[in-house]
């Protein structure tokens, strides 16, 4: 369009293009949402079983399980990984994991995942799609 080549429709408005994790300016701008501190998350999809977990290699953290899409449906805990490898991982994830959506503020974010001493949180769009994960250990506030 006209010669730009990243071109969106804003339904929704602004609140649900910072809600998308969609770059900003002004007050609050990028540098103290959670957006900046997402990192690619290792997924797998609800077809699969603890052997394609177990195929991701080494896991610190727990993996999303994602439906159509890539919403997140579950995530599955690096404990499973004892389980037979032909579990399905439906049967071994834990449902509607805890997320948080890229728009929420750096400082809210740590001081909640101190507070529920969590390690990782996962992050998702409003409509539940994996954006990735944020690491706790890695927040700078």
């Amino acid at each position: 369009m006209l010669g730009h080549v990243d071109v969106r429709d804003l339904i929704g408005g602004r609140a649900a293009w910072t809600t998308n994790g969609m770059p900003t300016d002004g007050q609050v701008g990028d540098a103290r949402r959670i957006a900046q501190f997402v990192q690619r998350a290792r997924s797998v999809s609800i077809d699969a079983t603890i052997a394609d977990v177990i195929a991701l290699g080494d896991l610190r953290y727990a993996i999303p399980v994602l439906g159509p899409d890539d919403v997140v449906l579950g995530a599955v805990q690096p404990a499973a990984r004892a389980l037979p490898d032909t579990t399905p991982v439906e049967k071994a994830m834990n449902p509607a994991p805890g997320t948080i959506r890229p728009d929420v503020r750096v400082d809210d974010v740590a001081e909640q995942l101190r507070t529920d001493n969590l390690d990782h949180v996962l992050v998702t769009t409003v409509s539940g799609v994996l954006v990735g994960i944020v690491v706790t250990d890695e927040l700078h506030v």
